[in-house]
């Protein structure tokens, strides 16, 4: 029988040449880990989660005032507006959630390659109803920037590239960073229908903070075809790479399947475990314009890279674009 998936907490204020070499162990064999001693200031992550909570708990009409625009990707994404298994190509109802984007915003004195990465690039919208928000998610997007080129870093020594290798591919990265919240459930799912469908994630790295108590989150386990639950830890950020790292690495580190069950669902799961859950995800990406190719160190001798090169921005916009359900009715 094969050993159950581990899915280790890993503290990162250390050597960064030993942290990267237990990164490249543990992503050969799941695309997750949590990582703790990180430095995020804690207020600045509170702040920009209670503001969070304070827009959630808006009158629906003060959230739809800022409601992502047609085809638009900042602002706010009414309930059951998007399948992430959409991006896997499989067809189930629109996921039991509700979120919050902010991007890059515009950037003075960069020139999109064309409109898609424009639009990646559009100002964000900002809640009248509760303007401390923008101050606090503003903090919040910076000091994830910061740790994601902290853990790139880490990521190159694991991959024993020089610790800068990653710099010129994500200097104009068009990152994203979402609240989500997923309502106490009233009434049952329709089939097929859970918070967040089974999915990957597209781009370099995610940083995720869970709400403690609020179980839900899993991966899957390819060796048993099963599914493994990743328990929240106080003060700890989940961390998984997406799909596109994974093809840089040419396939050496996984970008593991995960999905957000429903409260009932959930291993362990007890009457308190119904209630609504809210998390933070950071998406990392590279520059639009990057050229996405496997790493000489990920290509073992006398053979040929798995993929062919990609730039990183279409393939982001490809998954994207799939995941977004127009909600009924507009």
């Amino acid at each position: 029988m094969s050993p159950a998936l581990a899915v280790p907490t890993i503290s990162i204020d250390r050597d960064p040449a030993v942290v990267g070499r237990e990164f490249d162990e543990t992503l050969r064999t799941v695309g997750f880990f949590q990582i703790v001693d990180h430095g995020v200031d804690p207020a600045i992550a509170d702040a920009a989660w209670s503001t969070a909570r304070a827009f959630f708990d808006l009158p629906l009409h003060d959230k739809l005032a800022v409601e992502r625009a047609a085809g638009g990707l900042y602002g706010y994404f009414p309930m059951r507006s998007e399948s992430l298994a959409a991006s896997r190509g499989d067809v189930t109802p629109g996921d039991l959630k509700e979120s919050f984007n902010m991007g890059p915003g515009i950037r003075a004195g960069h020139t999109p390659h064309d409109e898609t990465e424009a639009a990646l690039f559009t100002a964000n919208l900002w809640p009248v109803a509760l303007p401390e928000l923008q101050t606090a998610w503003e903090a919040y997007y910076a000091a994830m920037s910061d740790l994601a080129d902290r853990l790139l870093r880490m990521f190159a020594l694991g991959l024993e590239l020089p610790g800068g290798f990653f710099a010129p591919y994500v200097d104009a990265s068009p990152s994203a960073l979402r609240a989500i919240n997923y309502p106490e459930q009233t009434q049952a799912p329709e089939p097929g229908q859970l918070r967040a469908g089974a999915h990957t994630d597209y781009g370099t790295l995610t940083i995720l903070r869970q709400e403690a108590g609020r179980a839900g989150l899993e991966v899957h386990d390819p060796a048993t075809d099963s599914w493994v639950p990743i328990p929240p830890t106080e003060g700890a950020l989940v961390i998984n790479i997406g799909d596109l790292m994974a093809r840089w690495t040419n396939d050496r580190w996984t970008s593991t399947l995960h999905r957000v069950v429903n409260p009932d669902a959930a291993a362990g799961s007890t009457a308190t475990a119904s209630h609504r859950r809210q998390s933070m995800p950071f998406f990392h990406n590279a520059n639009y314009s990057a050229i996405v190719e496997a790493l000489p160190t990920c290509v073992p001798a006398g053979e040929q890279p798995r993929y062919e090169p990609v730039m990183a921005g279409p393939h982001l916009a490809g998954k994207t674009t799939r995941s977004v359900a127009e909600r009924p009715g507009g």
